[in-house]
């Protein structure tokens, strides 16, 4: 695995290597800059399609690509070169070029809307009006042009958010799929240590590591702090405030909440009870989506500590949620906020929803020693992966009671 992650990583270095050269002896800096951020972003998010075609193609296409949008092709602009010079300097086919092209701009969905892969729009416009005076042609700014130029800027910002990370992050992603397919932590950790070789900000890596039983408590909790670290180095930002929104949506953002993640269960497991809220809270925030599902980890959380007014915005804000954990959740909130006809309509909802849960809640059955990974909702695995998170809040006898009396009303109703 580590071979065939090496095999990309070079190939990304002979793409720029190219880019870099056919810039400096025909583009700018500024178009060279922007053909390595597509290259970039290429490289993170298709890795399987750049490994098929030759690395002078793909420098080609994407000088291409870029050049395209940007009127590289127009004799009247600066830099300008022919197509067929490019194909020439790279050394490939006119059709290779221009179909490695197309595949570059469907793969980055390049257009001339898109704010990220045009260069500096004052310079162009400068260089527009220079041209056109050239030409001895009459240049007149009026106010539908500037309104007209406001409205393509907005239109410009509403582009998708891109973001590109350094290409030994690429490979060091790779070793790290493969430690996670490993049966035994010695191999895990090892594939682990070869990725922060590569590449040191890899939040995944510092997880494996904390999995190691000779650790204790506080140096499993630094390496998942320091997990934590690694992804907000990947996303580059000090502050999750102060960050732009979009970054929390892209796929390059999950390492950051897989870390908290865990971080957050740590602390939780070894009395940091508030510390593990917080950082689920934040999970929540960030990530409204929660494909992680930490928001059944937090009601318990939230239960247990008698945080019930956030408990209650939790709730709320996962109202049509189908999970066993919220709304046998809602059910305990609602009794042990002594609002029981409430809480008799929620566990009516819940249990018709999982019926599998309350043999656990009352101790009918117990919990096994391997909880299911793979659930779905409505089945017993999700009975026990909700009875796995803590009955604790269930450890009221009157409560266990109630629960008992109200199951029989139910199945009597049914049986009728």
């Amino acid at each position: 695995m580590q071979e065939l992650s090496n095999v990309i990583a070079n190939k990304y270095e002979e793409i720029i290597d190219k880019i870099k050269s056919f810039s400096s002896e025909y583009l700018s800096d500024e178009y060279k800059n922007i053909c390595i951020g597509a290259a970039e972003t290429l490289f993170l998010n298709n890795e399987e399609q750049l490994k098929k075609g030759k690395s002078l193609s793909w420098a080609a296409g994407i000088v291409h690509a870029i050049g395209t949008i940007n009127n590289l092709f127009d004799s009247k602009e600066e830099p300008y070169i022919k197509a067929t010079d490019l194909y020439k300097a790279f050394g490939v086919s006119g059709s290779t070029g221009s179909t490695k092209s197309k595949e570059v701009q469907k793969l980055l969905d390049l257009s001339k809307e898109n704010k990220q892969w045009i260069l500096d729009n004052d310079k162009n416009i400068k260089n527009s009006i220079n041209n056109r005076l050239e030409e001895k042609q009459e240049v007149t700014v009026t106010l539908d042009d500037i309104s007209k130029s406001s409205e393509k800027i907005e239109k410009q910002q509403e582009e998708p958010f891109k973001f590109a990370v350094h290409k030994n992050f690429v490979a060091a992603e790779r070793i790290l799929d493969y430690a996670w397919k490993q049966k035994n932590y010695n191999n895990k950790a090892k594939y682990a240590k070869e990725a922060l070789k590569i590449y040191e900000d890899c939040a995944d890596a510092y997880i494996i590591l904390s999995k190691n039983s000779s650790l204790n408590n506080l140096e499993k909790k630094a390496l998942l702090e320091k997990a934590v670290k690694a992804a907000q180095n990947l996303l580059r930002i000090d502050n999750l405030e102060t960050a732009e929104p979009q970054i929390f949506e892209l796929k390059i953002a999950e390492p950051l909440f897989g870390a908290k993640y865990s971080l957050a269960v740590h602390l939780w497991e070894n009395g940091e009870k508030e510390a593990a809220i917080e950082n689920a809270l934040e999970i929540l925030k960030y990530n409204e989506q929660d494909n992680l599902m930490i928001r059944s980890l937090l009601a318990n959380w939230l239960l247990t500590e008698q945080r019930y007014p956030e408990l209650k915005d939790l709730l709320e804000k996962y109202e049509k949620d189908n999970s066993a954990a919220i709304n046998y959740s809602r059910v305990a909130f609602l009794y042990k906020t002594n609002e029981i006809k409430a809480a008799e309509n929620a566990l009516r909802r819940a249990y018709k929803r999982n019926s599998f849960v309350i043999p656990y809640i009352v101790k009918q059955k117990t919990i096994p020693s391997s909880v299911p990974h793979l659930i779905k909702f409505g089945s017993e695995e999700e009975a026990i992966r909700y009875a796995s998170l803590g009955l604790e809040v269930w450890n009221d006898p009157k409560m266990i009671q109630w629960v008992k009396e109200k199951k029989k009303d139910f199945d009597m109703i049914t049986f009728n």
